[in-house]
């Protein structure tokens, strides 16, 4: 039997779980700083609860879930006429959307040990009861892995909806080197990507730089010194494409638990008008990925989250370059007619 902890604001959980935590979602944010960034910018009205799951002989945690409670605008909602012969009744100011996903909902509903995966689900089912229980609940919003998160809601009602999105998943140093690696793929990929590499370097003048931290970048550097102070207390790595003293573009390096390494692109150059094109962001933190001996997965990001495609169309970019993908579900439901999508 599960036992389960709450803690209403990220900043309650005791420290001493972070490292596990950590653990547990290894594969989704570098570290716990991302996630209390996230609870920190967060809408003000929302109200988040933090599941931590403990089994019956572990004092560490097991799992890690979370739900946000996000205000409905019943004043809205509700017809005028409703208003006018009802306007004793203010149980519409109370209304609530759920929203059951782990972070950015690119881990699903839930993360635990494999070990628990099972008593863990029915835990969670058992939890969501609860809440769908509760009155001012109208309307609910669930992320799950497919296929292995599958899950089934105990409201019967008209107003639904279910979707596929598709999340890109770490490459997996498989590999030796750099070089290696770019030998492993298809013929016709690796070529323009070494072409690419070529025209960078010979044709237009393109330099590398590498930055231990976000304080030893140049002056130059096009960012605001609130986001470097932001990347330095994080303790991340910078990477440029650099020309003539000009920053063209960076990318974003985190270290995170177990030889996941985490890289997010920041182009700045004008659309249209790139010398460095798309496909060397991912290759250059493929490159750099391959020099670190401790690293095991190479993580693409975007705005701080995994990236998600609405069609599988759209992956090829990546797959080409030896990436794969997850599919998660994305499901809504309300009791009101008037909420048909989350809000």
């Amino acid at each position: 039997m599960l036992i389960v902890q709450k803690f209403h604001s990220i900043h309650d959980i005791d420290s001493e779980f972070i490292p596990s935590i950590e653990l547990l979602l290894q594969e989704d944010v570098p570290s716990f700083k991302n996630l209390i960034e996230k609870h920190d910018l967060a809408p003000a009205g929302d109200v988040f609860t933090y599941f931590l799951f403990f089994g019956p002989t572990q004092n560490t945690p097991i799992g890690f879930a979370q739900v946000c409670l996000h205000a409905l605008p019943g004043e809205d909602l509700i017809p005028w006429h409703q208003k006018l012969f009802k306007f004793w009744k203010k149980d519409h100011l109370h209304w609530k959307q759920l929203t059951w996903k782990v972070g950015d909902g690119n881990s699903g509903l839930f993360v635990f040990d494999p070990r628990f995966s099972r008593s863990g689900k029915e835990k969670i089912q058992e939890l969501v009861k609860e809440y769908e229980l509760r009155p001012e609940v109208k309307s609910q919003e669930f992320y799950f892995i497919k296929g292995l998160q599958d899950f089934q809601s105990g409201w019967t009602t008209e107003n639904k909806w279910v979707k596929d999105r598709f999340v890109l998943e770490p490459l997996v140093k498989s590999s030796k080197t750099y070089q290696d690696y770019l030998e492993s793929l298809h013929q016709d990929a690796a070529s323009q990507i070494k072409n690419s590499w070529r025209n960078l370097h010979q044709k237009c003048q393109v330099e590398l730089g590498d930055y231990h931290s976000a304080k030893e970048t140049p002056q130059t550097f096009p960012i605001d010194e609130k986001i470097l102070k932001r990347w330095d207390s994080l303790g991340v790595q910078i990477l440029t494409f650099e020309k003539d003293l000009k920053i063209l573009g960076c990318l974003m390096v985190q270290k995170g638990k177990n030889g996941n390494i985490f890289f997010e692109p920041f182009p700045f150059e004008p659309a249209g008008e790139a010398i460095v094109p798309d496909e060397l962001y991912t290759q250059y933190a493929l490159l750099k990925f391959f020099e670190m001996p401790e690293a095991r997965k190479c993580h693409m990001l975007k705005f701080g989250t995994k990236l998600v495609f609405d069609e599988k169309e759209d992956l090829k970019f990546f797959q080409e370059q030896g990436f794969q993908f997850k599919t998660i579900c994305h499901s809504f439901l309300s009791k009101l007619a008037s909420v048909n999508k989350p809000l």
